[in-house]
């Protein structure tokens, strides 16, 4: 049996969240054992595992408290949201545990907490160059991704009925990606672990890498301090008066970690010489896109989170809403996108997700981009984005998504359930038989054939009837499901009295 330290940090609301460490028991050897849950109670964790560091460098433990940290981070003003993360007890050494597949193993023990997702990867080093490679998991029970695309109608008719509706009127699409392999990343080591650490606590700074070493000094709650480097899951701090020591960068070292750097919008932002809105505005100007070093950061009950910048001659606090956070690594961005399409939280995902499509470049793969345009144009289809000629710009992203891989079927079984949304049936149609005629068996795509035969079926007596328009083509749609020999497989909707439908329920709804 391996021991493995299992550290982990529940989030409630900006940095209002308890830590709290324990110890359990994961493996690598006996398929047949189980790691305890840890934070039962929080309904979307993920789990980043210690990195694989071939050349025993400590960076693998250095990167996953790193990454860990951060994705806290992103994600740190959404409720019920935690993240976990696996490591090895000091002074072993990943390599030597692993008796099976080390990613079998990572997603063994995401599964064994009940998470949503797992991070995962391999780190190596040549002097001070880094080669990061990442991997996510999303774990679910099938072959899906959990992440639901839909369209739904509410019907006013009592709640018994209501459920009963609610059974028969509904379209949706899953995002099918269930594992993602991000390009390799490769940086210097200075641009990972040269960054700003602000205490949450009253912290020790120690002289060697060591829970048991010398105090140099204590920290005071709120105070930054500035990271130079990591040793394993420790921060190489500058002391302020010269030399240098370390902060615990796992559970129980008490930290915030704020992004390395942030750029600015188009618009023109206050800054002011405090962290918050009762604070004096020093000087209201355009920060551009460039990164802007970090230098503080603080949350403040009723202001908001808040940046210090470094602006070369003045040091200024900027709202962080008002700014966009730059993160270590991709994979940040994408996963604080899920955790905020899980969650429901629409316009956070857009945000996150236009920070790694922004970030990408011509070397990107094409899959992960798809993904990421798909989950931003279903985030701006719930939010009901639109621009300023009334189209929907997620349609465009899923438009997108099939330029980028115009070989899966799903991309197209996507959008066609957006132009359903946008009461385009024909569209929808032509998206439904483009991904049937690249896999006829694709069984979500025939699933979708048969529930519109069913609702063109009813004309007038069904909510998605009406919605969608389906019963104006029930033409077309005899000849597709005719065409791929799908009308065999439905099942009709049961004959209903015509009811009510509430403007204010119907639209685009994830399930």
């Amino acid at each position: 049996m391996i021991r493995w330290i299992i550290l982990m940090l529940f989030l409630m609301l900006c940095w209002n969240g308890a830590i709290a460490g324990a110890q359990v028991m994961a493996e690598f050897q006996d398929k047949r054992a189980k790691t305890p849950e840890v934070l039962a109670h929080v309904p979307l964790k993920a789990v980043v595992v210690e990195y694989l560091d071939p050349f025993d460098s400590g960076l693998g433990k250095s990167l996953s408290c790193l990454i860990w940290r951060e994705v806290l981070t992103a994600i740190s003003d959404q409720a019920g949201a935690g993240v976990i993360v696996a490591e090895t007890p000091p002074g072993e050494r990943l390599v030597d545990l692993l008796k099976q597949d080390y990613h079998i193993a990572a997603e063994r023990i995401a599964r064994h907490q009940k998470a949503r997702m797992v991070i995962w990867g391999v780190v190596s080093s040549d002097n001070d160059e880094l080669a990061i490679q990442t991997y996510l998991s999303l774990l679910t029970d099938d072959k899906q991704s959990g992440l639901k695309f839909g369209l739904g109608s509410k019907v006013i008719a009592g709640p018994s009925r209501w459920l009963e509706e609610q059974q028969h009127t509904r379209i949706e699409a899953d995002l099918a990606y269930k594992r993602f392999n991000f390009d390799a990343d490769l940086l210097l080591r200075n641009a990972l672990f040269d960054r700003t650490l602000v205490t949450s606590a009253r912290v020790d700074i120690k002289s060697r890498p060591d829970k048991n070493a010398r105090t140099l000094r204590k920290l005071a709650a709120n105070k930054a301090i500035r990271a130079v480097d990591m040793t394993g899951a420790w921060f190489k701090v500058a002391l302020p008066e010269g030399g240098f020591g370390y902060l615990n960068a796992g559970t129980f070292g008490k930290l915030r970690l704020p992004p390395r750097e942030v750029s600015g919008t188009s618009n023109r932002v206050n800054l002011r010489n405090g962290p918050g809105t009762d604070h004096a505005v020093v000087a209201t100007r355009n920060l551009g896109r460039e990164p802007i070093r970090v230098l503080d950061m603080r949350y403040r009950k009723g202001h908001g989170l808040w940046y210090r910048i470094d602006l070369g001659a003045r040091d200024s606090w900027v709202a962080a809403w008002l700014v966009k956070p730059r993160f270590s690594l991709p994979v940040i961005d994408f996963v604080a996108g899920l955790y905020r399409y899980y969650g429901e939280r629409h316009e956070q995902a857009i945000d996150a997700f236009s920070r790694y499509i922004d970030s990408s470049d011509p070397l990107t793969d094409n899959v992960n981009l798809a993904a990421a345009f798909q989950l931003r144009g279903a985030s701006r289809i719930l939010a009901n984005k639109t621009d300023s000629n009334g189209n929907t710009e997620g349609y465009r992203d899923f438009s997108r998504a099939i330029e980028l891989t115009p070989y899966n079927p799903n991309a197209f079984l996507l959008r066609s359930v957006a132009n359903l949304g946008m009461s385009q049936p024909k569209a929808a149609l032509a998206d439904l038989d483009k991904a049937l005629s690249l896999d006829r068996e694709y069984r979500p795509a025939r699933k979708l054939a048969t529930t519109f035969k069913s609702i063109a079926d009813k004309p007038g007596m069904s909510p998605l009837g009406i919605m969608t328009r389906l019963p104006q083509v029930k033409a077309e749609v005899d000849k597709l499901t005719t065409s791929h020999r799908i009308e065999q497989n439905v099942r009709p909707i049961p004959e209903r009295s015509p009811a009510r439908l509430d403007n204010h329920q119907r639209g685009i709804e994830r399930y």
